[in-house]
């Protein structure tokens, strides 16, 4: 039983994290100006001026970033040893 809820677990934080970076191609486009930094070319989702679709994108994205951790953590203390 134990070892089905940390495969479900992975799955979940899996998908959060597949579903995270296909967000980061969208909200890439959202940006309000030019990026100001390499980083932020590299890391679309921080911080910036956005349209409010860019900012609706943004908090969905800091969402799933935070349930994919949290996932794969319980997935790692579910998983037999």
């Amino acid at each position: 039983m134990r070892a089905s809820l940390a495969f479900a677990c992975f799955v979940a934080g899996t998908v959060a994290f597949s579903r995270f970076f296909y967000l980061a191609l969208l909200v890439s486009k959202e940006r309000v100006g030019p990026s100001a930094t390499r980083l932020q070319r590299w890391f679309p989702w921080l911080p910036g001026q956005f349209t409010a679709n860019g900012e609706r994108l943004r908090r969905k994205m800091n969402t799933l970033l935070i349930l994919g951790w949290m996932f794969l953590l319980v997935g790692l203390v579910l998983s037999p040893r």
